[in-house]
Formats: structure tokens, C-alpha cells, sequence
């Protein structure tokens, strides 16, 4: 997965968008294909994004809706500074801004581990990356075989590609981090009305192009077969090619070859038919399909063939429909990228005392805690995304927490109550009671079997019935003043059903 994602530069989904607008021929004597190809030999580099989306409410919405709408248009993501280092390592700094709050983080990603943090965490986050790659098999990748499968899919989509209407080139002097720089400008736009002919004209061009297929399908081959052997899958299991030995490379390449080919002529054959029938079931995506769905990119080239600046516009007009609150939805993201194979060293960041996020399931307390309670983070976890949250039904013969009434106190088996609510709970055996820390607080809770007297947090509380253990080993303590004590209220509706809930 790292390697994945190193190869990534983080630019790829703009380079992504190009393909979809570049077109098989050069444009004015420019050289998209080149141009392409320069960037997947960048081994290092320094860059910086922004990435923001607007919605355009429908006309009449409800203030609920709106509400969304407000709170999705108040995100934007803004990395101001990645670090690519030749050995693959990538360090980033920058904030999230969400309802006109700043949430600086940084991360680093290297060979091993990914390493994250956010402003007002105490400490920060990690995830194995290694231990991911061999739970899913991928270290058997090789990043230089990644880097020419890149190479060879980028010619192959470029040289099946059609223009678009809108496609030129001019040159351009343009500030790249301070610096003015003398580049090859290149602006294309698609709309939504020209996507179906461009992606018939492409699946033609891919039928006629044997050359080209059987070079990327070779190209796949060599990447992939170290991890498809590594899974222990034969050629049958995984390809679907019978008794072809995986280890055939030709035989391999030219079954798939055939059957590539055989699938793109059969959606040939009915192409308009199909498209025509989803239009007649499917009347909303004319809309999404209409020229008021427009895809504009600018892309800055330097003399070396390396992209330096990127302007990437989707917007998508949606349909009217009460399900769906918005006349559009639009998505801006610029980059510029500098020091390109020049000297980088990213900014390692240690595990030291940092919470793994893969070897424990952290509870929400346990989160919570790690983060300043006066932050914006630790108000955006609580409050909007409910993270302590917690709800709990019990019902008046509930065959799960088999509440049982002593008298007017209605008892529960302490631990099924306390662990749904994220508490732990211990048993100390020599002095036969129960220990409960609230997830939240960290307060503790000592019920003592055979005792009306509780410690909650320090202070002795009197109970209305004791603590008993019934035939199959369950201790059984009032539910309120447990429920209470972990921060959460009781509530008992009309039908006889407690309501537990915890903000």
C-alpha cells in the first residue's frame, strides 16, 4: 500500500483528470504524452494543494437541508507543504477548515508506518503499513515495475483518447512558489453532453489498438504476478483462464487479450442502445449529462516536462429531486510543485507514545482523552461527530441484559451494562467486588458483592437493594446509579422500555 501511495505524488487524481481530457495528438507541437511521462520518473519533490467544494442549494429547500448544505460548503482541505523524498518517504503539513474552525495536522508516511496527528491531540496516531501489506499481500509490488506500468498505461490512454471540444496550448509565465517560471500552459474542458461520444470513440480505438493492449496487459502481468503467486491463487482461480499455467506469461497476455477485446466489442455493439435505454430509466442522469456538467483543467508544464501547477474545476449539475437538496455541486483542487528531484528530506515523525490505531480498538474514551478538551478537534468529535455518544434499549423482558425488579429497583448484570457503555470492568477476587472505570471520566466504581454500600469515585453511596450474584455467575447491581455513575441518563417510556443514552 505505501508503495501505492508514495508512487502517488499526490497529484495523480489531477493527472487522472488529464487523461480523461488529453487526446491522442499533440496539441500546437506539445507533447501531453511526454509531458505525462515526466512526472512519473519525478523521484522527489516539494508540492502544496487546496482542495474545496461548493454546493448550490435546490430552489426551496428545508432548513435542514440548508444546514447540510451550509456544513458541507464550510470544508476546504489546504496541504501547504508535502515533502516526497527519493527513498519514497512523504511528510505533510496543513489544516482543515470546517465551519470556519482551523485544524492544522501533519502526517509522514514511510516504509513502515503512517504517522498522523492534528492540533490539540497530546499525542498522535500511527498505522502499520507494513503489517497492512502482508495481511493483503502487497509487498510482493515492486515500485520500479509500478513506475513503468504507470509509463505504459498513461501511453496507452493518451493514444486512445479523443479531444475534447475545448483543448489549446499557450505559453505562460507563472509564479511556482515564489518563482517565476517560463511554462507550457495547457487548458482542455469537457462537458457533460460530450462524455458518452468521447468514451465510444475511446472503447473504438482501444478494440483497433492490439499493439497497445498487449504492452499494458504485459506490463500488468509483471507487477501483479508476484502477488497473485504470494496468495497462493492458480491462473483458474484468479483470471478465470482454465488450465493455462499462470507462469505462461504469453498463453496469459493472449487469453486476455481475446477477452478484453471480446468485451469491448460486445458493449460496441450495443453501445447506443444501452445508453439510449439508461437515459429512458434512468431521465435524471440527462441532467448530470448536459452541458451544464463541465470539467476544466489547466495544466503548467516546465521545459523538463514536469507539471508545476494545476487547476482542476468539476462542477456537476444534479437533478431535481427531493432526495437530493442541490441544483449542483462543484469541486475546485490547485497544486504547485517545486524542487523537483532536487534535495528532500521529509519530516519524520516518531511512534514514541503515539496510539496505534490497528493492534487495539480504542475506545471512545480513549480518544477523547488524547485530545485538549478546550480544542476545536475534541468539540468536533464530541459535538458533531457524536463520538461519546452511546444508546442502549432495554426492554421489559430483554433477553440480553435479563433485568430482574427487587422490590421497586430494577437490577442488571453490572458487566453486559458497564462494557456496552465502554467501561471496563475487573474483578477483584480477594476482596469478592467489581472495579468499573468510566471510559469517559476514568473514575472508578466499586460494587462489593453482597453489599448496599457502592464507591463512586471516592465517595461511599448507599444502594436500595445489594449487590447479588444469580445461578449463572451474573453480578446484578441497581441500574440507575450504574448507568448514572457512567455519565449517561435513564429514561422509561410508556411500554416499558429503559432508554439509556450518553452525549
Amino acid at each position: 500500500m505505501k508503495k501505492l501511495i508514495a508512487r502517488s505524488k499526490w497529484f495523480v487524481p489531477f493527472i487522472a483528470l488529464l487523461l480523461i481530457l488529453a487526446g491522442c495528438q499533440s496539441i500546437g507541437g506539445f507533447d501531453t504524452t511526454k509531458a505525462l511521462l515526466g512526472n512519473v520518473d519525478v523521484k522527489s519533490s516539494e508540492s502544496n494543494m487546496t482542495f474545496s467544494l461548493n454546493a448550490v442549494p435546490a430552489a426551496g429547500i428545508s432548513e435542514e437541508n440548508q444546514e447540510m448544505i451550509d456544513l458541507m460548503n464550510s470544508i476546504s482541505l489546504n496541504v501547504s507543504h508535502v515533502k516526497l523524498q527519493d527513498n519514497g518517504n512523504i511528510s505533510a503539513q496543513g489544516s482543515v477548515v470546517y465551519k470556519k474552525m482551523n485544524l492544522p495536522f501533519t502526517v509522514f508516511l514511510d516504509k513502515k508506518v503512517l504517522v498522523f496527528t492534528v492540533d490539540g491531540a497530546k499525542q498522535p496516531f500511527y498505522y502499520s503499513i507494513a503489517d497492512y501489506e502482508t495481511l493483503m499481500g502487497e509487498e510482493g509490488l515492486d515500485t520500479a515495475k509500478a513506475e513503468e506500468v504507470s509509463k505504459i498505461l498513461t501511453r496507452f490512454v493518451v493514444k486512445n483518447l479523443p479531444n475534447p471540444g475545448v483543448i489549446k496550448v499557450t505559453p505562460v509565465t507563472e509564479a511556482v512558489y515564489g518563482e517565476q517560471v517560463s511554462m507550457t500552459k495547457l487548458h482542455a474542458e469537457v462537458t457533460g453532453d460530450e462524455f458518452p461520444a468521447l468514451l465510444k470513440s475511446f472503447l473504438k480505438s482501444v478494440s483497433k489498438d492490439a499493439e497497445g493492449l498487449t504492452e499494458l496487459l504485459n506490463g500488468l502481468y509483471d507487477y501483479l504476478l508476484p502477488v497473485i503467486k504470494s496468495a497462493g491463487e492458480s491462473a483458474d482461480e484468479f483470471l478465470g483462464l482454465g488450465e493455462i499455467p499462470l507462469d505462461n506469461k504469453e498463453d496469459v497476455v493472449t487469453v486476455l487479450q481475446d477477452t478484453v477485446k471480446l468485451a469491448v466489442d460486445a458493449v460496441l455493439l450495443v453501445y447506443d442502445k444501452q445508453l439510449n435505454n439508461l437515459y429512458e430509466s434512468t431521465p435524471e442522469l440527462k441532467t448530470v449529462l448536459s452541458k451544464d456538467t463541465k470539467l476544466s483543467v489547466d495544466l503548467f508544464v516546465d521545459s523538463g516536462l514536469h507539471v508545476r501547477k494545476q487547476n482542476v474545476e468539476l462542477n456537476v449539475a444534479l437533478p431535481a429531486n427531493e432526495d437530493l437538496p442541490m441544483k449542483s455541486i462543484s469541486f475546485k483542487a490547485q497544486s504547485e510543485t517545486w524542487n523537483i528531484n532536487g534535495s528532500v528530506t521529509a519530516d519524520k515523525m516518531s511512534t514514541d507514545g503515539a496510539l496505534d490505531m490497528a493492534s487495539v480498538q480504542l475506545t471512545p474514551g480513549q480518544i477523547m482523552r488524547n485530545f485538549d478538551a478546550n480544542s476545536n478537534i475534541y468539540k468536533i468529535m464530541k459535538e458533531d461527530m457524536g463520538i461519546t455518544k452511546k444508546t442502549l434499549v432495554i426492554a421489559p423482558e430483554d433477553d440480553y441484559y435479563y433485568p430482574v425488579i427487587v422490590g421497586n429497583t430494577t437490577m442488571v448484570p453490572l458487566r453486559y451494562v458497564a462494557q456496552d457503555l465502554d467501561a471496563k470492568v475487573e474483578w477483584d477476587g480477594a476482596n469478592r467486588q467489581i472495579i468499573v472505570t468510566d471510559d469517559l471520566s476514568g473514575k472508578n466504581l466499586i460494587f462489593k458483592i453482597g453489599s448496599n454500600v457502592a464507591v463512586i469515585d471516592g465517595v461511599k453511596v448507599k444502594l436500595e437493594t445489594k449487590v447479588f450474584v444469580d445461578e449463572y455467575g451474573d453480578a446484578y447491581v441497581p441500574l440507575r446509579i450504574l448507568v448514572e455513575s457512567l455519565q449517561a441518563t435513564l429514561e422509561k417510556d410508556s411500554d416499558g422500555y429503559i432508554i439509556i443514552e450518553r452525549e
